[in-house]
């Protein structure tokens, strides 16, 4: 609000009436309990989303770090004549680079300690992001033997193996056997471990040189699909149009936004929830500043009459209380603000000395998909948490600005 559209007086009567005399100290303590409360809640509303809004994001990275941005699928379980489809996507606007891969579940065993996992078959020479994540050990390669693999930290740990050591491997898609069908069984030496920081991916996931999984399985050259790195994930939908309409018929093409749809709608379902939940806090904060507002005005009744007989008008005296809500919501917003964005900016340090200091775990990998609480300011949600919380605030100061207004002086200053 502009100062010019004010009078002095008003900005004076405004500040004086916001302190406390001894005989008013319980309305007062009313009125600024409501502007801290309002701090509060856009504090909670901008720490709670900005780290809603971090994992989210944190979660996205981590899938699409060992997920492609599209997937090329043929119309059976396995693509033979993937090589000319390659050629053609990898021309596709938009593509980084294009890789096939081969996937199959397979159980993992080391002694008496077996799990299930998804053995994938890359290309290691157009998977370079892939060693990003090697932690111990080394990425595969095809210069040696190819049964060769890397393991997720977690599958490792309940395995109890370490790099040098042999996996053994069994597929369910079983041979011929003299004794009937069996499934297939193979070790492999385990030349390094990876750290994704996605739980799912560190547990159940299994990396092997392509043509280790084709000869594992038996299905020759062929492969499961081919998967698109993009230069911006954000455009997958186009890219995955552009290369239903390149390749032929019977192509099955998925992007990551598709793949993933459910998971990330409830996400933001969740972050919206929240949202609305939290915005209880500033609403209960604001219909304590209107009870508050209220109150002043019954006790400054002889107050507001005595400035009617002297000339003040209606409109000056609405603008007195009009102005003593916008500072407790004004002054409540900018320290909710200034609070929520600090400690949406060290929430993960805060955290992190909170559980080292009292040794719980807020974020186990074992129970939620990150290690970590992440935090993302989003610029928008803050602007707009600040100004639909500034507008509340003026608007609940309407109704005592009225009462006020509307005091007849007449019957104010009857037994006075």
């Amino acid at each position: 609000m502009n100062r010019r559209w004010f009078r002095s007086y008003e900005w004076m009567l405004a500040r004086r009436y916001l302190r406390s005399r001894r005989s008013e100290k319980f309305v007062s303590l009313i009125s600024w309990s409501s502007g801290v409360g309002i701090a509060i809640g856009v504090m909670t509303l901008i720490v709670v989303l900005s780290v809603m809004n971090g994992a989210a994001v944190e979660i996205r990275d981590k899938i699409l770090g060992f997920s492609a941005h599209v997937d090329v699928q043929g119309p059976g379980n396995t693509l033979s004549g993937w090589r000319d489809w390659l050629a053609t996507v990898e021309k596709l606007p938009g593509v980084e680079r294009a890789a096939p891969y081969v996937t199959g579940q397979v159980l993992a065993t080391n002694g008496s300690r077996a799990f299930g996992a998804i053995l994938k078959g890359v290309d290691v020479h157009r998977s370079p992001m892939l060693a990003k994540h090697i932690v111990r050990g080394r990425f595969i390669d095809d210069r040696g033997s190819p049964f060769e693999v890397v393991i997720g930290k977690d599958l490792a740990k309940k395995l109890g193996v370490d790099v040098g050591d042999r996996v053994r491997l069994m597929s369910p898609t079983g041979g011929i056997s003299p004794a009937g069908a069996a499934p297939r069984m193979r070790a492999f030496h385990l030349v390094g471990i990876f750290d994704s920081g996605f739980y799912e991916y560190d547990v159940g996931m299994i990396l092997t040189p392509l043509a280790a999984i084709q000869r594992f399985n038996r299905i020759g050259d062929a492969v499961t699909g081919i998967e698109l790195f993009l230069d911006d994930r954000n455009a997958s939908g186009q890219v995955a149009d552009q290369a239903r309409a390149a390749l032929p018929v019977g192509a099955w093409i998925t992007d990551w936004k598709q793949r993933h749809r459910s998971f990330f709608h409830a996400l933001k379902t969740e972050r919206m929830a929240m949202g609305v939940i939290l915005s209880l806090i500033v609403m209960v904060a604001l219909f304590n500043m209107v009870a508050s507002l209220v109150m002043v005005v019954m006790e400054r009744r002889k107050e507001i009459a005595i400035l009617k007989t002297v000339g003040a008008t209606h409109a000056s005296v609405m603008r007195v209380f009009l102005l003593m809500g916008t500072l407790l919501s004004g002054l409540g917003t900018l320290v909710g603000t200034l609070l929520g964005l600090l400690l949406a900016w060290k929430v993960d340090v805060l955290l992190a000395w909170i559980e080292h200091v009292t040794g719980v775990k807020f974020m186990s990998s074992d129970v939620y998909y990150i290690d970590h609480i992440p935090s993302v300011i989003d610029p928008t949600a803050v602007t707009t948490i600040v100004m639909v919380s500034l507008l509340l605030g003026v608007a609940a100061t309407f109704y005592p600005a009225w009462r006020a207004a509307n005091v007849p002086p007449a019957e104010a200053l009857r037994y006075e």
